[in-house]
């Protein structure tokens, strides 16, 4: 593991070593960025490392990425990478860019024992022996000049990677389920993987159900209206209004100044400066787009303490599968999809299928599809469970 460490600030060095190394089997790659501080997050270092060499790409010198980023869409060119979804989302969100042929280490991890996410440093330790430095996993990345040691430790988040690659690609091999890591890295190489659904915020608010239609519309609004002025501002969506008072201006903003004034969580210079527009916002009427997403919306399943009982004992039994294969039930079925079964929308079609329903099996996909009642039965001490 002996490498050539290179820094890139130049456009034109960094456009000559983006054309050396446009051919390679692969390389691995890490980015640093700032995402606190603005609404479009700060690139600023790509780490990359090849046979024999590691780049250090300073991007707030370098603008022109367009060279590395068609090695990232190549599809020829096997790009390696730990916890590759944060690294993939900021490049589609500053360039478009697609990934193709793309490899995993957090993945594979979870599909050979490793409970998933897993960080970088446990998996090395684990895997390669090797314990690494930790005193700059936060770093302030965007201070010229960059901290030596802060460039360590971005040396060492890319430096690891081929050998543990190697090393976890043989333990998947052994197992039977290359094809299985492949598929689940599948689908960053989709442009869908990368779309935003814009009323995702409103639509995940826990009591838009308990809103009337008017309500409803307003919610909807109100974070796009957010999104929007954070965007035009470059600010986080925080800076402009902190989620925690979105229900305040919803409930408020019908009652107007007094409504405001009674209520005095809010400071009063944030309502005073946008209340005109919360506003015109409550005033306007609802378009058909607005009324047909919410037409769409499925209504919130009763209180049924059976079917909760069932879906528990279903995640157990899931649980279960995943120990014995040792493979991460977070990877297999995040919680966040199956707590989708228990309020009675399904899972995603996806989540059933492929590598996920080889593990399951044909009776646990069955029972995860149809969403079955459970009856318990004590038959001579044992317990006997039963899907109508």
């Amino acid at each position: 593991m002996n490498y050539s460490i290179h820094f890139l600030d130049q456009q034109r060095d960094f456009d000559e070593t983006m054309e050396s190394i446009a051919h390679v089997a692969w390389l691995g790659f890490d980015t640093e960025f700032v995402g606190e501080k603005t609404f479009v997050p700060i690139l600023c270092l790509i780490q990359i490392v090849v046979e024999h060499h590691i780049y250090l790409v300073d991007t707030m010198q370098i603008t022109d990425l367009s060279r590395f980023l068609e090695i990232v869409a190549d599809p020829d060119v096997l790009k390696i990478t730990h916890a590759g979804d944060n690294d993939y989302r900021l490049l589609n969100i500053l360039y478009g860019t697609v990934p193709q042929n793309t490899v995993d280490t957090q993945i594979a991890a979870g599909f050979v024992g490793y409970n998933y996410p897993a960080g970088f440093a446990k998996i090395v330790e684990r895997e390669l022996r090797v314990t690494l430095a930790k005193s700059h996993t936060v770093a302030n990345w965007e201070a010229r000049p960059l901290d030596p040691k802060a460039l360590d430790y971005a040396v060492e988040d890319v430096k690891y990677l081929p050998a543990l690659h190697s090393k976890l690609t043989h333990k998947l091999r052994l197992l039977h389920r290359e094809a299985w890591a492949r598929e689940e890295n599948l689908k960053w190489e989709q442009p869908e993987c990368y779309r935003v659904d814009p009323y995702k915020e409103a639509l995940a608010n826990d009591h838009i159900h308990q809103l009337d239609f008017k309500e409803k519309i307003m919610l909807l609004r109100l974070y796009q209206w957010r999104r929007e002025k954070a965007a035009a501002l470059n600010v986080p969506k925080e800076a402009v209004l902190q989620n925690r008072h979105v229900s305040i201006v919803l409930r408020a903003t019908k009652g107007g100044q007094n409504a405001f004034k009674a209520n005095r969580t809010l400071h009063e210079g944030i309502w005073r400066k946008h209340l005109p527009e919360w506003e015109t916002l409550w005033k306007t009427p609802a378009t058909d787009a607005e009324r047909d997403l919410l037409k769409s919306l499925p209504a919130p399943a009763p209180d049924d303490p059976d079917h909760e009982w069932a879906m528990d004992l279903l995640y157990h039994f899931v649980k279960r599968q995943c120990l014995e294969n040792e493979i991460s039930a977070a990877l297999l079925l995040p919680k966040g999809e199956f707590n989708k079964l228990i309020a009675g929308n399904g899972p995603e079609l996806s989540l059933l299928t492929g590598w996920r329903a080889d593990l399951l099996g044909e009776n646990l996909v069955q029972w995860l599809n149809r969403q079955g009642v459970v009856s318990m039965e004590w038959q001579d001490g044992t317990c006997v469970l039963k899907m109508k």
